[in-house]
């Protein structure tokens, strides 16, 4: 009785062997490792890879942006700093408006966007060629500024600035020095 106790003690003294063992092996992770790994989780987190924002807006209007990767702003966490970007907007009425651009800033909680450099934005068939374009939900604008050119199916259009009201569609189009809007009309053939 005594021997078999003996052994039940010794197995169970091995048992545990094995397992501090393979736990020291395989599951502790030192704290230099551990510091290791929670700075690149942090980093990890500033650095967004294959974004997708999808919202909808006090009036009905879809918001999706998407981006290949993105930056937190530790300042104020609600703006991402995106690249590579692609935002669609189906309005009300259904229409739909494309925009691209290389780097765009993204408020989260309020969807306002800024988007910068190579910025295109089409719109059935319209097109806006731009260096800087910004979308304000609340006041339900889009104005497009530096380097402006417009094209639709017959007219190209050079200006400084255009705003769009997003629930009229009705646009404004300035020139900041005083000189007139160059508005150019494409070679147009209307049949033979």
């Amino acid at each position: 009785m005594k021997k078999k106790i003996l052994i039940q003690i010794l197995l169970s003294i091995l048992i545990l062997i094995i397992f501090i063992f393979v736990y020291q092996k395989y599951f502790k992770i030192d704290l230099d490792n551990d510091t290791t790994l929670n700075k690149e989780i942090k980093k990890q987190e500033n650095n967004l890879v294959n974004i997708t924002y999808d919202s909808v807006d006090r009036e009905g209007r879809q918001y999706i942006i998407t981006a290949e990767t993105g930056n937190f702003d530790e300042g104020s966490p609600e703006l991402i700093f995106m690249t590579n970007v692609n935002a669609k907007i189906v309005l009300v009425d259904g229409s739909i408006i494309y925009i691209e651009s290389l780097n765009a800033e993204y408020n989260s909680s309020s969807y306002d966007t800024k988007f910068k450099q190579n910025v295109e934005l089409k719109f059935l068939k319209h097109s806006i060629f731009c260096q800087n374009l910004n979308i304000f939900f609340q006041t339900n604008l889009i104005e497009a500024f530096n380097d402006l050119t417009y094209k639709s199916l017959d007219l190209i259009m050079l200006a400084d600035k255009i705003e769009i009201d997003l629930l009229t569609k009705k646009s404004k189009i300035y020139n900041f020095d005083k000189s007139n809007v160059i508005i150019k009309r494409e070679n147009f053939n209307g049949g033979n």
